[in-house]
């Protein structure tokens, strides 16, 4: 073996002769979206949701590690999968909703922070394209969602 030297695709992009801009989703100004969810007079049953907030139309993408929520202790055994609701596509695809992909089974039995991305991999970013935009959730697993329990935060995006 030997010690290499070796270049990112943005830096064999800026290199290139005649040089190639880096690609716009390489790159963006990050933006916060807050929430605060409190749960009604009637507890929700095992599965139920909590819309948290909106991400804007078009195409953006959301930095997992660097966004965090905070909840209050839901009860033994409970878990907490922060996903989306179904969106369209700006091509026309409509995609599914899907609770759990931004994170899956998070222990919400005591009062808890966390930075979601637990089911993303090792990049913690995803890349949303959207006609209207896309509501981000959480739901609440394997018993109820309690009378007045919180979740609050924010999600961190980038217009690319």
């Amino acid at each position: 073996m030997a010690v290499t030297t070796e270049d990112s695709t943005q830096i064999t992009r800026i290199d290139a002769v005649p040089s190639k801009p880096v690609q716009p989703t390489d790159h963006s100004r990050l933006k916060y979206l807050f929430f605060d969810f409190t749960q009604g007079a009637a507890a929700g049953d095992a599965g139920s949701i909590a819309r948290l907030c909106k991400l804007p139309p078009g195409a953006v993408r959301v930095f997992c590690d660097l966004s965090r929520v905070y909840a209050s202790a839901m009860g033994t055994n409970r878990t907490m999968d922060i996903g989306h609701e179904a969106y369209t596509e700006q091509d026309g695809d409509a995609v599914a909703a899907d609770p759990d992909d931004l994170d899956a089974n998070v222990d919400v039995s005591a009062a808890v922070a966390f930075n979601i991305g637990g089911t993303i991999g090792t990049h913690e970013t995803k890349v949303f394209d959207s006609q209207d935009g896309i509501v981000i959730t959480a739901q609440v697993n394997d018993g109820t969602l309690p009378i007045a329990a919180t979740i609050s935060g924010y999600i961190v995006y980038g217009h690319i």
